[in-house]
């Protein structure tokens, strides 16, 4: 349902000081932007995630005010999820409201998979997030706010989180470039906002639907302990706050503990079994979690973090160790060290892939292929020149010299020798000039693809 209130026209202009000392909202969001390029650097472009509820309608009017004064390009996206019957008459206001604000307005139409194993809210929310992160603009933002905030924590306390799950929504999360600057208002501010304004909004009707934890929290127990407690919310965001900066600390003591280690990896997928071995458990359970979280990994159960935790470090050198972590990824065990793997990926297709100056190559196994310009190093980009330069995978028999100084080998002789995992040189690609082969990634360039010291080159990273 859309409600009656009229929105501010686009011909409106930011606030004079009066007026602004009205519109403490505005002031708010005005600070934490200043507060932002002050600490992190000067913003040219930003991308609000909008709904189309009151929530997102209110920050995108708040940045609409602002953006002459910080001089900053402002976009929408709208994301349709085609759960409910009203949902196209949501894209269609919001494009009006995008329109009469003149803001650019990307919508996206996404389809929740059948099978839901993050259930419908956790489904929708992880393809909201992929579409929001495809933007190209410097922030992301979004419009939670404290009690969001408070119905986050509650159902992270509910099902056990750790302080990571408790620290709930960052204002700012600097990997994936996503702001909240309205996140320690209230929802009451936000809609009290709306209606000074005059603005439109819609209304989602599964909102109501309490078999959903979130709507059950926000409608049956939040008000509850509002009731008894009439500052819960402003308390929960507080300790919030307090587990967020709890976990900066157990990350940066992660970081420190693998230090030494994440000079000389290349591939971040793997990780050496010592560097468990040298820590107390809980320092080696908190290492194991910084690690599955650089990989993009859904945190595992306390349980089955133990269980890894325990099989990794007791496991022989020779031992096949693996270990489910999800549908998609498991844990592997291979020498002195331990590999997360993505599973069911068949390896023995026969493929071959001319580049055409992608930055990155998805092969058909699974394996990526990340190409950068560089100097001094990589294959030379002259020698590539009026030339195709080809990706495939082995057939045999492949002879590679990678060193001017060692004779020539054989791949095979080369993948016997060397401390790649067995299932990664399944995958092994090659990197053909027409047809010389040029550069095994994991093993180098060959000496007559070589880059000189001062020359363009194209450096090729394989991410298995």
């Amino acid at each position: 349902m859309v409600s009656t209130k009229k929105l501010l026209s686009r011909k409106a202009k930011v606030p004079t000081s009066n007026q602004t000392k009205k519109s403490s909202l505005l002031n708010v969001v005005d600070k934490a932007f200043v507060d932002l390029t002050q600490s992190y650097k000067k913003i040219k472009s930003m991308t609000v995630a909008l709904s189309g509820g009151v929530d997102s309608v209110v920050l995108l009017h708040l940045l609409h005010l602002l953006q002459k004064k910080h001089h900053f390009t402002l976009n929408a996206t709208h994301v349709n999820h085609g759960l409910s019957k009203n949902a196209d008459k949501w894209v269609k206001f919001c494009e009006k409201l995008c329109r009469d604000l003149t803001v650019p307005l990307d919508v996206h139409y996404v389809k929740l998979p059948q099978k839901k194993s993050l259930g419908i809210e956790g489904e929708a929310r992880q393809l909201r997030y992929e579409k929001l992160l495809q933007s190209k603009s410097d922030l992301v933002v979004l419009a939670h706010h404290a009690d969001d905030q408070a119905e986050t924590f509650l159902l992270q306390l509910i099902r056990g989180a750790g302080v990571k799950g408790l620290s709930s929504m960052a204002h700012f999360d600097d990997t994936r470039k996503l702001w909240r600057p309205i996140l320690n208002q209230s929802r009451s501010d936000i809609e009290s906002y709306a209606k000074q304004h005059k603005l439109k909004w819609v209304e989602d009707e599964s909102n109501l639907n309490t078999d959903f934890d979130r709507n059950f929290v926000r409608s049956k127990v939040l008000p509850i302990l509002n009731n008894r407690f009439n500052h819960i919310i402003k308390v929960i965001s507080r300790s919030s706050t307090h587990l967020a900066e709890a976990q900066n600390l157990l990350d940066d003591l992660a970081k420190l503990d693998l230090k030494n280690y994440l000079k000389s990896i290349k591939y971040k997928h793997k990780l050496q079994v010592n560097t468990l071995n040298k820590l107390s458990l809980t320092r080696a359970k908190n290492v194991l979690r910084y690690w599955l979280e650089m990989n993009d990994q859904l945190m595992p159960s306390k349980d089955l973090l133990d269980e890894l935790l325990r099989q990794v470090l007791t496991a022989k050198k020779d031992a096949a160790l693996k270990i489910e972590l999800s549908k998609e990824f498991e844990i592997r065990r291979y020498k002195d060290d331990i590999y997360l793997v993505q599973k069911n990926k068949k390896t023995n297709k026969n493929y071959e892939i001319v580049w055409k100056g992608e930055s990155e190559i998805l092969l058909p196994n699974g394996s990526k292929l990340k190409f950068k310009k560089v100097k001094g190093s990589g294959i030379s980009l002259e020698k590539i020149k009026d030339k195709k330069l080809i990706i495939s995978n082995r057939h045999g028999g492949e002879l590679f010299k990678p060193d001017s100084k060692r004779p020539t080998k054989k791949i095979k002789q080369l993948l016997q020798e060397s401390d790649l995992p067995p299932w990664g040189r399944e995958k092994l690609p090659l990197i053909f000039i027409n047809n010389d082969l040029a550069c095994v990634p994991f093993f180098g360039v060959d000496v007559k693809c070589q880059t000189k010291p001062k020359e363009e080159g194209l450096e090729i990273i394989w991410d298995t």
